[in-house]
C-alpha cells in the first residue's frame, strides 16, 4: 500500500516516551494514511521492538545489527513503505500539534516546486530554536568551536548562520533545516538517492537541503506549524577544542562530518 505520508525516526539507546504517545495519538486522528516507521541502530538501554509495539502496535520496527548513523537509517526506513511524502521526526520530539502533518502536506501540495518543509520548532519551555539556517562556511565549525578569534567577527557570523536577523515567527525559504523534523517529496527523495550515506551523523540534512536546492526545489520553514524538542547537543566541546576532541566521540563524528561535507561543496554553488 502506498501512503500519504510515512514518519520515520531513528533510535540509538535514547527515545522519549512523549514521542510514542504523540505519534500514536496523531495516527489516531488523522484522516490521512500515515504509517510510522522506527528504526533502530541496535539500542541497548531498551527492547525497541517491544517498547514500540506497546505504545504503536500497527508500527514497523526495523532493528539493524550495528549503529550505522542517521542517514543511513532513514534511508533504511524510507525504503520500507512508499509514500507521497516522508516525514523525518527525531525521537526526542513530542507532536503537540495533531494538524502538523496535515499542515506541511497541504503546504506542499499547493506549491509542488517545495521540495522539504519544516515546522517551528520549541523548547518545552516555549522559546523557539533556530532549527532553519544559512549554509555553512568551510570555518563554521571552527568559528563556534573557539575563541581565538575576535569577538566580533565570531558574534556575526554566528548570528548570520542562525539567522538571528529576521523573525523566526514568520514563513520564509531557507537554505537549510535541522534533521530533527522535516518533510520531504518522497519522489524526490527517491531521485536524490535519499541522504548521503558517507555522514555518519551530522550535515546529512546540511546535504540533503542543498542537494534539492539544486533540483530547483526550495526548502520552507513554516512556523505556523511546531513541534517540541528536547535538544541535546551531543557533540558540544567543553574544556577546550583539543581537549574536547579527544574526549567526545560525537565531537569527532561532526568534524568528519564537517570535512566531508567540505570536500564535497567547497567552491561549488547551487
Amino acid at each position: 500500500m502506498k501512503y500519504d505520508i510515512v514518519i520515520i525516526t531513528v533510535t540509538k539507546d535514547k527515545i522519549d516516551l512523549d514521542c510514542l504517545q504523540s505519534v500514536n495519538e496523531l495516527l489516531r486522528s488523522t484522516d490521512l494514511k500515515v504509517k510510522f516507521v522506527l528504526v533502530d541502530n541496535d539500542s541497548k538501554n531498551f527492547d525497541a521492538h517491544t517498547l514500540v509495539k506497546k505504545h504503536i502496535p500497527e508500527a514497523v520496527v526495523i532493528l539493524r545489527d550495528k549503529n550505522y548513523g542517521f542517514g543511513h537509517s532513514s534511508n533504511r526506513g524510507a525504503v520500507e513503505i512508499e509514500a507521497d511524502y516522508y516525514f523525518f521526526l527525531n525521537p526526542d520530539t513530542k507532536i503537540n500539534d495533531l494538524n502538523l502533518l496535515k499542515q506541511l502536506r497541504d503546504f506542499m501540495q499547493k506549491y509542488p516546486v517545495v521540495g522539504i518543509a519544516a515546522p517551528g520548532v520549541r523548547y518545552p519551555d516555549g522559546r523557539m530554536q533556530e532549527t532553519c539556517r544559512r549554509f555553512p562556511k568551510w570555518y563554521s565549525p571552527i568559528a563556534q568551536r573557539t575563541s581565538f578569534l575576535s569577538k566580533d567577527f565570531l558574534a556575526n557570523h554566528q548570528r548570520n548562520f542562525l539567522m538571528e536577523d529576521f523573525s523566526h515567527d514568520k514563513r520564509r525559504m531557507v537554505d537549510w533545516v535541522q534533521g530533527s523534523a522535516f518533510m520531504i517529496d518522497g519522489k524526490l527523495f527517491a531521485e536524490l538517492g535519499g541522504f548521503d550515506q558517507r555522514f555518519f551523523m551530522y550535515y546529512e540534512d546540511t546535504d540533503l537541503c542543498r542537494r534539492c536546492w539544486q533540483k530547483n526545489r526550495p526548502v520552507y520553514y513554516l512556523p505556523e506549524t511546531q513541534l517540541l524538542h528536547v535538544y541535546a547537543k551531543d557533540s558540544a566541546i567543553k574544556g577546550g577544542l583539543i581537549n574536547g576532541l579527544l574526549g567526545n566521540k560525537m565531537a569527532r563524528v561532526h568534524i568528519i562530518s564537517w570535512l566531508k561535507y567540505t570536500l564535497k561543496w567547497f567552491g561549488k554553488k547551487i
